[in-house]
C-alpha cells in the first residue's frame, strides 16, 4: 500500500511541476517580453510557418501572461479560448496538489512505526 501512495505521490508530482511552472512564468514575463523577442520560450509555430495562419494554440502563451497579469481582453485577442483553458489549468493545478497532499498523507499512513 504505501508503494501505490508513493507512485501515486511522485506521478502526481511530475504532472505538477509543469503546470505550476507555467503558471510562475506566465506571473514574471510579459505578453511584450515575449512579443519584442527579449524573452523566447517556444519556437514560432510550425502550422504557421507551414500554412501561414495558426493553429488553435497560438497566441496561448502569450494569452497566458496577460490573464496571469489581469489582462482579460488582452488574452482573448491573443486566443479566444485562453480564459476558459487557464481556468482548466489552476483546476488542473489545484486537484493535482490536492492529489499529491492526499497520496503523501496516505504514504506516511503507512510507514513502519519508528520511521520518519
Amino acid at each position: 500500500m504505501r508503494f501505490d501512495a508513493t507512485l501515486r505521490l511522485g506521478v502526481y508530482v511530475f504532472v505538477l511541476l509543469p503546470l505550476v511552472g507555467a503558471l510562475l512564468v506566465s506571473f514574471v514575463v510579459s505578453p511584450e517580453d515575449v512579443e519584442a523577442g527579449r524573452i523566447v520560450l517556444s519556437p514560432e509555430c510550425m502550422v504557421k510557418q507551414l500554412f501561414g495562419h495558426g493553429c488553435p494554440t497560438c497566441g496561448m502563451t502569450r494569452a497566458f501572461m496577460a490573464l496571469s497579469h489581469g489582462r482579460v481582453a488582452d488574452a482573448a485577442a491573443y486566443n479566444i479560448a485562453s480564459p476558459v483553458i487557464y481556468a482548466l489549468w489552476w483546476f488542473l493545478t489545484g486537484a493535482m496538489l490536492v492529489g499529491a497532499v492526499r497520496a503523501s498523507s496516505e504514504r506516511r499512513r503507512w510507514a513502519p512505526r519508528g520511521s520518519g
